[in-house]
């Protein structure tokens, strides 16, 4: 599954999105988001059971887990 993380300058993750548009178009309406400077999007493919995981201490180890692997770092 594709999901785009957003961390600040320190690599502290402060949001997840599933998939990799940060935009969207429906009809005349039209939707972007933008972060403020200094922070990244990290545009990863994660396990597709990430889309089912409900506690939500375990969703953000495991994207921390899928962070770190993407930054070359260990957990």
């Amino acid at each position: 599954m594709k999901m785009t993380i957003v961390t600040d300058d320190q690599n502290n993750i402060l949001g997840a999105v599933q998939g990799h548009s940060l935009s969207a178009k429906q009809g005349q309406m039209e939707v972007n988001v933008s972060f403020a400077p200094g922070h990244k999007t990290h545009m990863l493919e994660v396990d597709d059971d990430m889309a089912t995981i409900h506690d939500v201490d375990d969703f953000q180890k495991r994207l921390k887990q899928h962070l770190h692997q993407h930054l070359g770092k260990q957990p």
